[in-house]
């Protein structure tokens, strides 16, 4: 039978490099094909350093366990292999780079996407980057404006939205794209449900805890 999970997280350990300060102590997730699973906890619990663990930031240095991307062994390669591989991050603080607009910035990311010598024709990039901004509800203007330059926080949000459209990634990571996630803390697995009852309550039900991990597909996800 063939494996569907696409990412598989053992025991994975990782420090902020620069600091030599441990941040993650023993993560384990399985998520499969289809699924979509939130990581919930407070500041500081480690869902953004497990984000850009994933995404091969160099800032962060993964020191034990493994991490399996379609059985692939993904803290073997450099961000730009992960990349090209199927791994998406959309940050919670995305940076301004001015002088480069949407809609090349796009191109040059999804031409590096490409396999071979093969050339992107600059009008199917235009026709499918206009698609993807209708079906966002995004005015076609957006993507003659500098990459985050002057942007609004949900401008800028929307923006790694559309970056996520246009690559269309096997898995999209997305670090706090809604804020209201964070609330206090806890460590436990379940459906949607839990996140209604988070909202209503907070996590006063739980206690001696640090990060709960969501799933539509229940059984699937472990705790980290």
């Amino acid at each position: 039978m063939t494996d569907a999970r696409i990412l598989k997280i053992e025991s994975l350990e990782a420090k902020v490099g620069t600091e030599n300060l441990d941040i993650l102590n023993g993560v384990n997730l399985e998520i499969g094909k289809g699924e979509v699973h939130a990581i919930m906890g407070p500041n500081g619990s480690g869902k953004s350093t497990l984000a850009k663990v994933l995404a091969g930031h160099p800032g962060y240095e993964a020191t034990a366990g493994r991490v399996l991307f379609k059985g692939q062994n993904l803290l073997e390669l450099d961000a730009d292999e992960r990349s090209r591989a199927g791994i998406f991050l959309a940050f919670q603080y995305p940076v301004e780079i001015p002088g480069v607009s949407i809609a090349n910035f796009l191109r040059t990311a999804l031409q590096a996407h490409l396999t071979g010598a093969e050339e992107l024709d600059i009008f199917e990039f235009s026709d499918m980057l206009t698609e993807r901004m209708s079906m966002l509800e995004m005015d076609i203007s957006f993507a003659e404006r500098h990459v985050n330059d002057g942007f609004s926080g949900g401008e800028k949000k929307r923006n790694e939205i559309l970056q996520m459209a246009v690559l269309k990634p096997t898995l999209a990571v997305m670090d706090e794209t809604d804020s209201g996630l964070d609330i206090d803390a806890l460590k436990r697995s379940g459906g949607a449900e839990i996140a209604l009852e988070l909202e209503e309550d907070g996590y006063k039900n739980w206690k001696d805890s640090e990060l709960v991990s969501l799933s539509n597909e229940s059984g699937v996800s472990k705790t980290a």
